[in-house]
């Protein structure tokens, strides 16, 4: 599994690198196609001005699986909460991945 984290307007330290690379590391818990090495996880960190502050960070997350892309995309006050949104948006189209996948092994 390979992540990388693109930004767009922010600066990262290593150490806030390091938090969101472990962030990203937790979705290849899910499933096991996310852990093969053909899998990608592509995380892009934008902040702009905005009239709303809630709007202020982006985080846009792609998942290249085997046959499969899967995108979440947050918006937030801070580059944390979008993160932790993302994750959480991502869920969702990761189980239907899984259903769909499973369903597919049962048949053969």
């Amino acid at each position: 599994m390979q992540i990388k984290i693109h930004t767009q307007n922010v600066e990262l330290s290593q150490e806030r690198e390091a938090y969101f690379m472990e962030k990203f590391e937790r979705i290849t818990q899910w499933t096991s196609r996310l852990s093969d090495d053909s899998s990608e996880i592509k995380a892009d960190l934008i902040h702009q001005a905005s009239k709303k502050p809630e709007d202020a960070y982006e985080c846009h997350l792609t998942l290249f699986i085997p046959n499969e892309t899967l995108r979440a995309e947050a918006h937030a006050a801070s580059l944390e909460n979008a993160v932790d949104n993302v994750i959480e948006k991502i869920k969702g189209p990761i189980e239907r991945y899984k259903d769909k996948t499973h369903h597919i092994s049962e048949r053969h």
